[in-house]
Parts: C-alpha cells; sequence; structure tokens
C-alpha cells in the first residue's frame, strides 16, 4: 500500500510538474531564437497590437505581397529582394504571424485588409502601391482594392483563391485543422519543438540556411498554431459568404495559377480552377491570365521568374498610368 500511494504521488508530481518544465522550456527556446534572429523589419502599432513590416529596394509604386494562410513572408524573401531590384518591395506579417503579435479572434478578409491600411499608414507609405497575392492573399489583395481603391494602381494574383470556389469546387475537409487544434495546446509547453517535426519539413528545402534557420525559429513560436486556426477560420467565413469578386475597373492585372497540380484534388477539378482564374483576369478590362505550366500552387518556388516578370510589367504599367 505505501509503495502504490509512493508511485500515485509520484505519477501527480509528474504531472503537475512536467507542464511547468515544459513551458518554461518553450519561453526559454522563443527567447533564445528572438535573440539570434531579432526583426529585419519595424513594427508599427495597430490598434494596441506591434505589426512588424519589412521594406527594401527604392522607387515607386510600393509593392506589397500579401501570403497565404498560414504562410510565413520570410519564405519569399529570395523572391522579395529580386523584387527590389525594380521598386520598394514590403512584407508584412499578419497579426500572429512572423513577428507581430497575436489577436484572439478569427481574421476575415475585411480585417485583413483594415489592418494592413494602418500598417502601410503608420509605416509612412504613402505613395501608390501594387499588390502581390498569393492564395488566401490574393482574396486579401482583391478586399484591399475594394475598401481602398484609390491605393492600388496594380495587382498580381499568383494561384490566387476565388470568392466562390468553395461552393463551384467543394474541397472535402482534410482535417489540418484537428491536427492544429492539437498543436494549439502542446505548442506552448515546448512539445512541438521536441519532436522536431518542423525541423524535418525544412531537411530538403532550397531556401539558404539563414533564411531556413530564421523560418525554423518562427514556426516553432508556441502562438503559431493559434493563429494559423484564426486564420484559417477566418478564411472559410469569407468563402462561406459567397462573395462576388470586385470589379477591378482597368488596373493593370496578371494572374497566374498553376498548371501542373500535384495535389489529387486538383487535378481532378482543374478545368474548374482554369475558368475561376479566368474569371479573376476579366475583373479589370486589363488582366491577362498565364498559366504556370511547370508549378502546383508553389509558383514563387518553381517558376519565381514568371512572377518577377510578372510584378515588372505591372509596375511599369502603373508608373505609365500615373
Amino acid at each position: 500500500m505505501k509503495a502504490a500511494k509512493r508511485i500515485l504521488l509520484g505519477l501527480v508530481a509528474l504531472v503537475l510538474v512536467a507542464p511547468l518544465l515544459g513551458w518554461t522550456y518553450q519561453t526559454a527556446m522563443e527567447a533564445r531564437d528572438d535573440r539570434r534572429f531579432p526583426a529585419p523589419g519595424k513594427f508599427v502599432d495597430v490598434d494596441g497590437h506591434r505589426m512588424h513590416i519589412f521594406c527594401q529596394g527604392r522607387g515607386s509604386p510600393t509593392v506589397i505581397v500579401e501570403q497565404g494562410i498560414g504562410a510565413q513572408p520570410l519564405s519569399w524573401a529570395p523572391l522579395n529582394e529580386r523584387m527590389s531590384e525594380i521598386t520598394t518591395v514590403c512584407a508584412y506579417d499578419r497579426v500572429g504571424m512572423g513577428y507581430s503579435d497575436p489577436v484572439d479572434h478569427a481574421t476575415p478578409a475585411e480585417e485583413v485588409a483594415r489592418n494592413l491600411h494602418k500598417v502601410l499608414q503608420q509605416a509612412g507609405l504613402t505613395d501608390d502601391i501594387v499588390l502581390v497575392g498569393w492564395s488566401a492573399g490574393g482574396m486579401y489583395a482583391r478586399e484591399y482594392y475594394r475598401q481602398f481603391p484609390d491605393r492600388v494602381k496594380g495587382m498580381v494574383l499568383v494561384d490566387s483563391s476565388h470568392e466562390q470556389q468553395l461552393f463551384r469546387m467543394p474541397v472535402p475537409d482534410a482535417g489540418w485543422s484537428n491536427s492544429l487544434e492539437h498543436d494549439r495546446y502542446l505548442a506552448p509547453f515546448g512539445w512541438i519543438r521536441l519532436t522536431g517535426e518542423v525541423q524535418e519539413q525544412f531537411a530538403k528545402s532550397p531556401l539558404p540556411a539563414p533564411i531556413r534557420e530564421r523560418l525554423i525559429a518562427l514556426k516553432l513560436k508556441a502562438r503559431l498554431p493559434r493563429t494559423m486556426l484564426a486564420e484559417g477560420e477566418g478564411f472559410r467565413a469569407d468563402l462561406r459568404a459567397k462573395k462576388t469578386p470586385p470589379s477591378l475597373g482597368s488596373l493593370p492585372l496578371i494572374v497566374l495559377s498553376e498548371g501542373k497540380p500535384n495535389d489529387p484534388f486538383m487535378q481532378e477539378h482543374l478545368q474548374t480552377w482554369f475558368e475561376l482564374q479566368e474569371e479573376l483576369a476579366h475583373l479589370s478590362t486589363n488582366g491577362r491570365h498565364i498559366v504556370a505550366t511547370k508549378s502546383a500552387h508553389a509558383i514563387h518556388r518553381t517558376e519565381p521568374d514568371l512572377i518577377l516578370s510578372s510584378v515588372q510589367q505591372v509596375v511599369l504599367a502603373a508608373r505609365g498610368s500615373r
């Protein structure tokens, strides 16, 4: 009986102490990562939250890159640097991503667009802008244009989501949110860091080592699963709303879409995806649709020159119209 009591007490102590040790470990490692990889840009205040923006290059209009759900702007760093040889390029971290402070609610496109506008105001970026939106970032770019059309002088949509895609090509639930639900509770206690799964994801990445190491540090932040769930919830709410994409008038517009999907669902529905992308191109009388024949969704990895060329054309068109 005494031995059983000792074992029971030991188990209780383990249950109580292990989370504390895990939380201490995660907190210490995040602090270490923050010292090793300080934010490269500057912070601005948006409704009491710090948001991070990093700009490089010179010239106008300023290119603003909007990422997909849960994607880190840093993953576009090599391409952003090349685009900065054309004009000023800015990448910013949405709330909870990268170096920006998190919020405790879902973030639909309307809020994303308002936050971006405040970031630009606080950062003193008042010139014309060209929006580059990848995946869900394309919807965010169009929503920004819906709210602030006078600021936008051009747009490049990179395999962009479509406001009505949920009803035109229903995507089965892949269960990714279930995994994040578990991660949101485990990450603050160091479990995700200890498993090494994030490091394994980048083992074969073609990105330069300094960028890989910084990306790993950002993806190991305890708040990231919670942020990705909030972004996903906001995105699904946007799709369920079944909005009509806004007319872009005669805005210089290039729409790039994947032509070699590696996902079985996309392979089956590629023709519908082309139709949706054609519709996006026709939002502007000055729009064009180009298929990235060698790429799946991540065109910035497989055909970055295509994005670079498209951005250059739209920037030059925006300068001409100005």
